[in-house]
């Protein structure tokens, strides 16, 4: 009986390798794909299609970087722990990065970006450097680099194949981790690790000053502690939700989506001050949203069930903002705490 069973599953699968063989034979038989495809031709356009997504990668993550240091400057005292830092946007090593940057490993963290005079880039660290050692602790991965405020430090860096000792002296700041993620949605969030941009957003924006209003955005998030009460909240509506047994998920969204509009309008309008200190024209804030209006329909619903303001309404908040900051200049840090 076993032998018989045995026999069974084997006929099975030379019968499911034929039939497959077949299916694979016509497919490619009754295919016509014009000319053949030279391998090392098509080999030598995907890395360099590899390459030029690295590139941008960098570039985008850098961008938001800085942006996000700069906001983050002009933040009143207090409203986010501060971080000893040199002004260096340092990054995990991957076969890409290594590649662009023409690295002899891909092993390591390396920089790939540095803030214009700041500690870093005067103490002569540039993008492309491979961080060793810091104070004579080697360095694998990024989250291994601490600094202490104004306390020096001794960075080892390789560059060329030579590895030079630098000295620096790190300065506390407001930090916050910002991340770029490489993703076509067009998102960014803030929670308890940090704020994240996908992609998609940072080629949605159509300039600095936008993406700086999505930077104060998130940003308030942070300084107004929305994502701690978020998640209170959250629990306590889920419980009260649970009650209505097959209306849980409907009522959940019904008692959540008030409250959430309601921060999403405060980090709305602390965000657009925030940018605004930072130098940037949140004026332009009225263009971005009505971009999210156009090519995003479902952000004009005005839908109970949205846990985000309606496009609409968020352009005219970013309008009298901006009348409210030109009616009287002075009055910029009384609106942050009012």
């Amino acid at each position: 009986m076993h032998n018989q069973k045995n026999k069974t599953i084997v006929v099975k699968v030379i019968l499911s390798t034929i039939l497959a063989s077949f299916i694979l034979v016509n497919g490619c038989a009754n295919t016509n794909t014009g000319p053949p495809l030279p391998q090392n031709e098509l080999k030598k356009l995907e890395d360099e299609i590899e390459a030029l997504a690295t590139e941008i990668y960098i570039n985008d993550f850098v961008r938001i970087w800085k942006i996000g240091l700069k906001v983050l400057g002009t933040l009143p005292e207090g409203a986010i722990k501060k971080h000893a830092v040199i002004g260096a946007l340092i990054e995990d090593n991957t076969e890409n990065i290594a590649r662009h940057y023409k690295l002899p490993t891909d092993e390591g963290c390396v920089v790939i970006g540095v803030i214009d005079n700041g500690i870093a880039d005067l103490a002569g660290i540039k993008a492309g450097d491979i961080i060793r050692a810091i104070n004579d602790k080697e360095i694998k991965e990024s989250h291994h680099i601490a600094f202490n405020a104004g306390e020096p430090s001794t960075i080892i860096v390789e560059r060329s194949d030579m590895r030079t000792p630098i000295n620096v002296k790190p300065e506390e700041r407001p930090y916050v981790c910002i991340r770029l993620k490489q993703a076509a949605n067009i998102n960014a969030y803030a929670n308890l690790s940090g704020i994240q941009f996908s992609s998609g957003i940072v080629h949605f924006v159509e300039n600095d000053d936008e993406l700086a209003v999505i930077m104060g955005h998130e940003l308030a998030h942070i300084t107004a502690k929305h994502i701690a009460k978020n998640i209170g909240m959250a629990a306590l509506y889920g419980t009260l939700g649970s009650l209505t047994g097959p209306f849980a998920p409907f009522t959940i969204r019904a008692l959540y989506a008030p409250y959430s509009r309601g921060n999403e309008r405060e980090s709305d309008y602390l965000g657009l001050i925030y940018a605004h200190n930072a130098g940037y024209d949140i004026e332009k804030g009225t263009a971005l949203w009505k971009r999210f209006a156009l090519e995003l329909p479902k952000s004009r619903s005005k839908s109970f069930l949205n846990c985000h303001p309606a496009s609409p309404e968020r352009i005219l908040r970013v309008k009298k903002v901006v009348e409210l900051i030109r009616s009287d200049e002075g009055r910029i840090e009384d609106l942050i705490l009012n």
